[in-house]
């Protein structure tokens, strides 16, 4: 019991850290415009280290051992995360940002969108790690759902992540189904043997009334905002 205590109090303080606040260091210097790749590579190198964190977070959620307990700290890390990604997504919007767009140079835009791209990255890894309890936090939560899609648009079509990361924003959009599965699509985080009843009866189904039918899928280009504009 005090061990557990003392995981959650230790994995409640660093879930703060991780989704209130954006990596450091993001500040623009004098010379702004001759400045703007090496903050980019600085963002990227930021990123991973809250990536880092993030993969900390859910050891530790893993390592609380009961369903029950690691379900109540997924919904109440969700909230946490929703409520930050609200209010980034109205920060994006107000400053006219759209996914695709280069790297911004206003501090409060760069904040923004680190937040948006770090805590859709967290919730990803949430997603992966315990899919089932967190499929169910979503179902009982819409606009949770929207705000997911929309942060996961705005990774994909983000020109900032590092190449591992895309493809971990590749996996989490297979897994809500926002693109179309690969044919040999599978949760690298789920243990083979304890696969979930969705993708076993998927399996035995053999495409059956869903044959022909294809997932919308997400292409390159700030362009097709537009589609996301009511999320």
């Amino acid at each position: 019991m005090l061990l557990t205590h003392l995981l959650l109090r230790h994995l409640l303080s660093l879930v703060l850290v991780l989704v209130t606040t954006a990596g450091e260091g993001l500040g623009l210097g004098d010379e702004e415009a001759a400045g703007i790749s090496k903050q980019v590579k600085l963002f990227q190198s930021l990123f991973k280290q809250r990536r880092s964190q993030h993969k900390t977070a859910i050891r530790t959620m893993l390592e609380l051992g009961s369903p029950v307990k690691q379900q109540k700290m997924a919904s109440v890390i969700a909230a946490k995360i929703f409520e930050v990604l609200g209010q980034k997504q109205v920060a994006l919007r107000e400053a006219g940002y759209l996914p695709g767009m280069d790297f911004p140079e206003d501090e409060n835009v760069r904040d923004a969108l680190s937040q948006t791209l770090e805590n859709t990255a967290f919730f990803g890894e949430i997603l992966l790690h315990l899919p089932d309890m967190t499929h169910e936090i979503l179902r009982q939560n819409r606009p949770w759902q929207l705000l997911l899609t929309w942060g996961v648009f705005f990774a994909t079509q983000s020109k900032f992540l590092d190449n591992a990361t895309a493809k971990f924003i590749y996996l989490v959009s297979q897994e809500l189904g926002l693109t179309e599965r690969d044919p040999n699509y599978s949760n690298p985080y789920v243990r083979q043997d304890h696969k979930r009843p969705m993708m076993e009866a998927a399996a035995a189904g053999g495409g059956g009334g869903n044959k022909g039918k294809k997932k919308k899928t997400f292409k390159k280009g700030p362009q097709l905002s537009r589609q996301f504009g009511d999320l």
